[in-house]
């Protein structure tokens, strides 16, 4: 799916949620009638289950056009769900699970966040970062949380450990006609090896531009490259 990061030829649609969230009928494109799950109040717990922790304002679209402007949106990562609410104002409890479906993608602040259906019972899908687009390859990141319950001190010397959330981030390079992801894990030379094609001009470039493809950036920079070769 081709996404396009600007609006500007987009007709702006303003949304604007009844009181109980579920009355327009234009949030039929996008919203299912599933209410969110609140986390439960444990206290001293370390991080949160979302992306970014407050609602943010921000956009839905379908098919490349936007249909919700300025609504308020959030990432919930443990559940693999975007939550939607009419604005930033407007109860938690009356925010609505966006309608999991490739041809709808939001945009939250600086991020992008798409749908991918898994292609088989191993096979990874549900939201993914976009971090970026090329012609023929993508990069995405799939953000993950994985809750830990906390423990007691054994004795007054020793410390409770606190429950916690443990953040985990996986790269994939995405092919742009098909959407086979292919994840970019483990050392640089793992990396390098994953990619279908032109493992010696990869190998190459990444010396001469001194990258480092650990890091999401020279990641970015190596997949763009990767889109000019033939």
């Amino acid at each position: 799916m081709k996404i396009f990061f600007t609006a500007i030829s987009f007709l702006f649609l303003s949304l604007t949620f009844a009181q109980n969230g579920i009355d327009s009928p234009e949030t039929d494109d996008y919203l299912t009638n599933k209410t969110i799950t609140l986390p439960k109040k444990v206290l001293n717990v370390a991080g949160n289950p979302y992306a970014q922790k407050d609602f943010q304002l921000g956009n839905v679209y379908k098919q490349g056009k936007l249909i919700a402007n300025n609504v308020a949106l959030r990432y919930n990562v443990s559940r693999d769900e975007v939550e939607v609410k009419g604005d930033l104002a407007t109860s938690n409890s009356q925010a609505r699970v966006l309608k999991m479906n490739p041809d709808v993608y939001v945009r939250v602040l600086n991020d992008v966040y798409v749908y991918v259906a898994p292609t088989g019972a191993d096979a990874p899908g549900g939201y993914f970062n976009v971090i970026h687009e090329g012609e023929n390859y993508h990069l995405y990141k799939k953000l993950k949380k994985e809750f830990i319950e906390g423990k007691k001190a054994i004795n007054s010397v020793a410390r409770d450990i606190p429950p916690t959330y443990k953040d985990r981030e996986d790269m994939y390079l995405v092919n742009a006609k098909t959407n086979e992801l292919i994840e970019l894990s483990g050392s640089r030379s793992r990396k390098l090896k994953a990619f279908p094609t032109h493992s010696k001009e990869l190998k190459k470039y990444s010396k001469e531009e001194n990258l480092n493809i650990n890091k999401d950036y020279s990641l970015k920079k190596l997949v763009a490259y990767y889109n000019t070769l033939k």
